[in-house]
């Protein structure tokens, strides 16, 4: 098994300079969370700037289909910065709501194989 992680933090910002600032903030953490062997799915760079090129789709369809990816993903990871982002705390309350694990620091996450093991502790543990 490959544990995919989802990078959420602040994407939207004032400017195009803050809102490359953020894309790298997640970008960093990505890099973090691959080095402890898991899959980043990094929505910030995978849309960069994209709502600037296609203004008339609106917000609701970026986050529609962010929470569609953090939806496949085995555990959710945290930027810094996040508990001033309405779109991250809405997909943390998502997350909590399908018993997707949230790390809300770097320092938190596990390596992806002691995560394996914890969750296959767990599904010994009900069987």
């Amino acid at each position: 098994m490959q544990p995919l992680i989802y990078v959420a933090g602040p994407y939207r910002a004032a400017t195009r300079d803050a809102i490359a600032r953020n894309i790298d903030a997640a970008r960093q953490i990505g890099i973090s969370a691959a080095a402890l062997g898991w899959f980043p799915v990094i929505p910030h760079a995978n849309t960069a700037h994209m709502e600037l090129d296609l203004p008339d789709l609106g917000d609701e369809f970026w986050l529609r289909g962010t929470l569609e990816m953090m939806e496949r993903c085995d555990a959710v990871v945290l930027v810094p910065g996040w508990e001033h982002s309405a779109g991250t705390k809405g997909e943390i309350a998502r997350a909590d709501a399908l018993r997707i694990p949230v790390f809300r620091t770097l320092d938190a996450l596990p390596t992806a194989c002691a995560f394996i093991e914890w969750l296959d502790a767990n599904e010994a543990r009900r069987a």
